[in-house]
């Protein structure tokens, strides 16, 4: 069993595992890029939330 599939179980799991860690660190450069965006650009705010959520809604909004 993996590291993440641990921890999606809930289970006990290395936060210093390579995978989660590169999951970790592209995540929060993803926040930052949003967080970067005019609160205009829904498109690419859109795109992005995707990217870290999986799924979203219409009309979401995370300010």
């Amino acid at each position: 069993m993996t590291e993440r599939e641990k921890m999606l179980a809930g289970e006990l799991y290395d936060c210093g595992d390579e995978e989660l860690l590169t999951r970790w660190h592209i995540a929060k450069d993803l926040v930052r890029e949003y967080n970067a965006l005019k609160s205009s650009d829904s498109e690419k705010k859109t795109k992005i939330l995707k990217q870290l959520l999986g799924k979203v809604e219409n009309n979401v909004w995370i300010g």
